[in-house]
């Protein structure tokens, strides 16, 4: 049964495939694993090529999800940066293995996703 967007999932593991099944998403949460806090304009720069909507979309819906955690600073001007969660980690130690599989299955093709991760820190 094929699904529309404004269906909701009823499953963990369709919330799963539907999250890491995009690029954006692993990319920002492995940026955010290896680089550890972020302000926005810092993720813009990190990830070459993403939209400024794209990137607000994916870091709500990564909140939501309770991957990262937002945290308001006051100042002038007003600051927000962004921060694995456990369940952040977790998610990033439980998806190099399959990242891993991936590209040895297709060397020839690059990962950045896997390359971020693996640069990052000793997420074990």
């Amino acid at each position: 049964m094929r699904m529309h967007a404004h269906e909701e999932l009823e499953c963990p593991f369709e919330d799963l495939l539907a999250l890491v099944c995009r690029k954006w998403p692993l990319l920002v949460i492995a940026t955010v694993g290896k680089k550890g806090e972020r302000r926005f304009v810092e993720l813009m720069s990190d990830l070459q090529g993403i939209s400024p909507r794209s990137l607000s979309q994916i870091l709500a819906e990564l909140t939501d999800l309770r991957l990262l955690v937002r945290k308001d600073y006051r100042g002038i001007p007003p600051r927000v940066g962004y921060s694995l969660t456990e369940q952040g980690r977790e998610l990033t130690k439980a998806v190099r293995p399959l990242l891993e599989w991936a590209s040895e299955m297709r060397p020839e093709k690059g990962c950045p996703i896997l390359k971020t991760i693996k640069e990052g820190p000793d997420l074990t």
